[in-house]
């Protein structure tokens, strides 16, 4: 099979694969006019223009990254874990970081939203964050035996028995 063929196949599995996610809206119902809704899947690009309001500094509202407010929401909102957001996403190597007031959510020029915090979120800005050699993050913090552990594109934060460790690629 060439290139040009298989390309073709891709897309339209995937096509198909939409089609057949997007029969049904997420409560089973149409709406009104007949069309549904469905979620993006982790196969899909996810588009960072759109934005979506969410409580700011002093009652305000801040426009946010679609991504990043689904994301924040999911973890519990103003209540949850990184609390209200302190400003507006800032723009970073096609992606972005929003500070909140317990960690930051950075985006990835892919769309996708990672969450960093405490004393990684402070080893990663002083490393430069998005913009610096690390670059943009692979996956969320995890534990480790004593401790978290944080891996980016170019290297890995460590945060044992106290002690932040940054270790570039």
């Amino acid at each position: 099979m060439n290139r040009i063929t298989r390309a073709l196949a891709a897309v339209t599995v995937a096509a198909a694969a939409t089609a057949g996610l997007s029969a049904c809206s997420p409560d089973g119902e149409s709406d009104a006019d007949g069309t549904t809704e469905s979620s993006p899947t982790t196969s899909e690009v996810i588009t960072t223009t759109s934005s979506t309001p969410v409580p700011g500094p002093a009652d305000s509202m801040v426009d946010l990254p679609a991504p990043v407010a689904e994301r924040w929401n999911g973890l519990g909102g103003e209540t949850g874990e990184l609390g209200r957001a302190t400003g507006p996403a800032t723009d970073v190597e096609d992606g972005s970081i929003t500070e909140f007031d317990r960690g930051a959510i950075v985006l990835t020029p892919a769309g996708r939203a990672f969450v960093v915090q405490g004393e990684i979120l402070t080893a990663y800005r002083e490393a430069g964050g998005p913009g610096g050699e690390l670059g943009f993050p692979t996956a969320d913090e995890a534990t480790t035996d004593g401790g978290w552990i944080s891996t980016f594109e170019g290297g890995v934060i460590t945060y044992l028995d106290g002690v932040a460790e940054v270790r570039a690629n």
